[in-house]
C-alpha cells in the first residue's frame, strides 16, 4: 500500500488539490457539484460508495458557509485523492484539509469537521465502476488563506505590511503579515473571515442581466465566466461585456469593504495579495484603493491553500 501526502481546498465553489510526485507539485479540480438522479453527463465522476451512487462534479452546488455541516465531504476528498493518484486502487494517505480560520479556531466545529474523515480503517468505493481502496493514515486542518501566503512567501522580497485576501466561493478569509526585521521575515497578526464568496457575486450579475434583457442566463453560465475571468457573456448570438453588469456588485462589495477596513484600516497601506477562484473578480471592483500589490499567475493563485497546506 503506497503512503502519499494530498492536501485538498474543499472550496464552496471548486474543489482542488495538490500533491508531489518526484518533487513536482501536481494539481487537479472539480467543481463542487453533486448529483444523485441517473443521468449521461460524461463529466460527471460516479462513485459508488456504501450502497449508494453519486454523480460529483455536475448537479446542484454543495457549498455552505459553516463546512462542518457540508454533507458528502468524505466522498468529494476520495474523488479527489482518486483524481490525482487515478492509477492507484489501494492508497495511504495523509490528508492535509483547511478551515477558515473562525470556525478553524472553533473547537466544536473543527471537532465536527474531522469527524466526517474517518481515520485508520480502510473505505472501499469504486469510481467509473473501479474498484478503489483507501486508507486515511493521518489528518491535519490548517487555516485557509494563512496557507496560500506560506505557499508563496520565500518568493517575496518586501518588508512592507501584506494584506492576504482570498475570495473562494463562499468565504473571504484574510489575513495580515508583518515583517519581523530581527528575524529577516513575516509574522501573521490577524485572521478574519467574511462569510460570503464569489457565488452571490454570479447570483447578482445574472439578476441584473436578466432584469435589463428580459433574460433566462443562468447564474451556474456566469459562475463560469467570473472563475474563467472572462470578458463578455454570450446570449442568443450577441455578446455583452461583462464589465458593464457588475454595477450589481456595489452592494456585496461596500459591505465587504466596509468589513475589511474596520478590521485592517484601508488597504493603500498594505501590499496586498490576492488569491482564490474569485479574487479576480474582486479585484476589479477594488483595484483603485489599492496602492501596491504582488501579482500571482492563475495557477499559483487558484492552488495556493492546497499546495499550502503541504508546505506546513
Amino acid at each position: 500500500m503506497k503512503l502519499v501526502q494530498v492536501g485538498i481546498d474543499l472550496g464552496n465553489s471548486m474543489l482542488k488539490g495538490a500533491t508531489f510526485k518526484k518533487g513536482k507539485a501536481e494539481t487537479v479540480k472539480l467543481p463542487n457539484r453533486i448529483r444523485f438522479d441517473k443521468n449521461v453527463n460524461p463529466k460527471a465522476k460516479v462513485m459508488e460508495i456504501d450502497g449508494k451512487t453519486i454523480y460529483l462534479g455536475i448537479g446542484a452546488l454543495n457549498n455552505n458557509v459553516l463546512k462542518h455541516t457540508r454533507t458528502n465531504l468524505l466522498e468529494q476528498v476520495l474523488v479527489i485523492i482518486n483524481e490525482l493518484y487515478p492509477e492507484e486502487s489501494d492508497l495511504k494517505v495523509d490528508l492535509n484539509l483547511g478551515l477558515p480560520p473562525e470556525q478553524l479556531f472553533n473547537d466544536v466545529f473543527l471537532k465536527k469537521y474531522q469527524d466526517k474523515f474517518p481515520i485508520g480503517q480502510d473505505i472501499e468505493f469504486t469510481i467509473n465502476k473501479n474498484s478503489k481502496k483507501v486508507y486515511i493514515n493521518s489528518l491535519d486542518v490548517k487555516a485557509e488563506g494563512y496557507s496560500g501566503f506560506v505557499h508563496i512567501v520565500d518568493d517575496i522580497d518586501e518588508k512592507q505590511d501584506i494584506l492576504s485576501i482570498d475570495v473562494g466561493g463562499g468565504t473571504i478569509d484574510l489575513c495580515n503579515y508583518i515583517y519581523d526585521y530581527e528575524d529577516e521575515m513575516y509574522y501573521p497578526d490577524v485572521t478574519y473571515t467574511i462569510e460570503t464568496g464569489i457565488i452571490p457575486f454570479a447570483e447578482e450579475i445574472a439578476k441584473l442581466f436578466n432584469s435589463v434583457h428580459g433574460a433566462d442566463i443562468d447564474q451556474r453560465k456566469i459562475d463560469n465566466i467570473l472563475k474563467n475571468a472572462l470578458d463578455v457573456i454570450e446570449y442568443k448570438g450577441n455578446e455583452y461585456k461583462v464589465e458593464d453588469y457588475l454595477k450589481a456588485l456595489n452592494p456585496l462589495v461596500d459591505s465587504i469593504m466596509n468589513e475589511i477596513t474596520n478590521k485592517y484600516g484601508t488597504l493603500d497601506k498594505y501590499i496586498v495579495i490576492g488569491l482564490g477562484g474569485g479574487y479576480n473578480t474582486f479585484h476589479r471592483m477594488i483595484e483603485h484603493l489599492i496602492s501596491k500589490e504582488i501579482k500571482l499567475d492563475s495557477e499559483t493563485q487558484f492552488y495556493a491553500n492546497a499546495l499550502g497546506y503541504l508546505e506546513q
